[in-house]
């Protein structure tokens, strides 16, 4: 062979084993998923195979023969090795387990049997005819026992990727084609002297390899992680349930996750965590981790308790599921409660009060006058109450198309019809359609104005009602200057709890609260300069169609 050209076979067979020791490597650095140990081994076993070739390519080149016969055996034991090796990653990986059966024994034992026996003729000094013919014979067996291992190593993941919807089709080609690349490069023949096949079928495999490990999970047994969770979690459960490997990438996600974050599972397999809600890139998502948070949803922005646990098979963690509870209406539930329950035992219990020392003496003028004032409170108060309770439940349908601006519009010339002395501004585009609740946006905004002209200490009331976008979210802010909402209502809503001892002063902002809430969006405060409050209404997402 020229100079030239047994240069450049030794170059790319070191090409080749580059390619596959970079790979082998960064297996091992994530040798803590399932499928790390026995991926690294195959691989490895053909970076070994690839190194023997170089060696043998370097060695005819420098012309020492004794290196050249250790390289040969050497290829030849990588080359009966790897079939094994890969057969027992692709039934780890494929979920049938890696022990030893019955069949599984017999298969691996057609593997060593011609090996030894083949030495035992040797040693036997038998003549060199009978020699050949018998090696030769136990050389075509060892052939035939690869050749099955290799097929059904194969069939596995071409099985798995034909029947698994949740499989790439490309992964089992990119893998299957990988592991044979040597084999069936070999035997098309040695094309140019200094690019044989064997050695065109390391860089195939190389490079086939190495597409493989950036970019599918073929580490983390996903089928048997996948099998394992939806047998002993997902179908039992109603809750939005996500299987995910160490990285937090999605390897499968039940059917609810899908309808509740408008995603099909199926699209999210192989997807970081985040693809599904952005907030999730804040959660801490280690086994044991149980928490709660506020994601983005199909019906807003929603509140989930979460847990974090491992999926565990024969005390091998495979892979962790993240179940999400949807605990938004039974907070609002709880809230809901505890207020209307102060009410009537704090609020309506103490008006009585006045009313039944009042009504002792109800000849006297001022006295009638405290009674009739406490029973109007009583009957606002409990009006209020009853037209929460009707409007959330009104609110449990469909949202609808509504004008926004038509919406607003409206309110304000109710509201300056009823307070003539006030000053009510509308800054708003022309024509701005969402997706919302009207009725229950209608409360909202009323809600607000009412309390600023009801709490205002000013002869002249002002307030300024604002839509502003910010596609595809509307923000509706009222502000007032009037002297602000006290600190201590403030922090009730945003503890979201009362006591007997700590509580807001009537249902108003607590029914503001409610109605954001189940609106899906979020509610904030702000104060003015020196006096005056402002608070925005962000409805996320709802946007449809807006005319400047």
């Amino acid at each position: 062979m020229p100079v030239f050209e047994a240069t450049a076979a030794v170059l790319l067979d070191g090409v080749a084993v580059l390619l596959l020791g970079w790979t082998t490597w960064t297996v091992l650095q994530a040798r803590e998923h399932a499928s790390a140990w026995m991926f690294a081994v195959a691989v490895g076993t053909m970076a070994c195979w690839a190194l023997f070739s170089l060696l043998a390519e370097s060695s005819s080149a420098l012309g020492v023969s004794v290196v050249g016969d250790i390289a040969t055996f050497g290829q030849l034991g990588c080359a009966l090795l790897l079939p094994g090796t890969w057969t027992v990653y692709a039934l780890g990986y494929t979920g049938r387990g890696t022990g030893l059966t019955r069949w599984r024994v017999v298969m691996f034992a057609g593997i060593a049997a011609p090996v030894v026996l083949s030495g035992a003729v040797i040693a036997a000094g038998l003549p060199t005819t009978t020699i050949e013919r018998l090696v030769a014979s136990l050389a075509g067996t060892a052939i035939l026992t690869l050749l099955i291992l290799i097929v059904y190593a194969t069939y596995l993941l071409v099985d798995l990727g034909w029947n698994h919807a949740r499989v790439s089709k490309h992964q089992v080609l990119v893998l299957s084609l990988a592991v044979t690349a040597p084999y069936l490069a070999g035997m098309l023949g040695d094309g140019h002297p200094a690019a044989n096949g064997v050695t065109v079928g390391f860089l195939t495999a190389g490079g086939l390899f190495a597409i493989a490990v950036r970019r599918y999970p073929v580490l983390t047994v996903f089928p048997k992680a996948e099998h394992i969770a939806r047998t002993r979690v997902v179908e039992t459960l109603q809750e939005a349930v996500l299987v995910l490997d160490w990285d937090d990438h999605v390897l499968d996600a039940n059917g609810t996750v899908g309808q509740v974050f408008d995603q099909p599972p199926a699209s999210l397999i192989g997807q970081p965590v985040q693809a599904i809600a952005d907030e999730f890139a804040q959660l801490d998502l280690t086994v044991g981790t149980t928490g709660a948070s506020t994601l983005q949803t199909t019906k807003g922005r929603r509140r989930f308790q979460y847990s974090v646990s491992a999926v565990e098979d024969d005390a091998t963690q495979v892979a962790k599921t993240v179940l999400l509870r949807d605990v938004t209406d039974q907070q609002t539930r709880e809230q809901r409660l505890a207020v209307l329950n102060r009410i009537l035992r704090h609020n309506l219990r103490n008006k009585l009060d006045i009313v039944l020392a009042h009504a002792e003496q109800i000849d006297d003028d001022t006295l009638r006058s405290g009674v009739q004032e406490n029973a109007e409170d009583l009957v606002v108060l409990s009006e209020k109450a009853r037209k929460a309770e009707d409007v959330m439940q009104d609110s449990l349908g469909p949202p609808e198309r509504t004008n926004i601006t038509a919406l607003v519009t409206t309110v304000a010339a109710e509201f300056r019809a009823e307070y003539p002395a006030s000053e009510i501004d509308v800054t708003c585009p022309e024509e701005c359609l969402i997706e919302s609740y009207p009725a229950l946006l209608r409360e909202v905004l009323a809600e607000l104005i009412e309390n600023a002209l009801t709490h205002t200490d000013r002869s002249t009331p002002r307030i300024e009602i604002t839509v502003n976008i910010d596609a595809p979210a509307v923000e509706l802010t009222v502000t007032d200057n009037g002297p602000g909402i006290p600190e201590r209502e403030r922090q009730i809503l945003t503890e979201g709890a009362e006591s007997q001892l700590k509580h807001s002063r009537g249902i108003g902002l607590w029914f503001v609260n409610w109605a954001v809430t189940q609106l899906g969006g979020t509610l904030s405060f702000g104060d003015r300069d020196s006096q005056g409050s402002t608070v925005t209404v962000r409805l996320h997402e709802v946007l449809l169609e807006v005319d400047r």
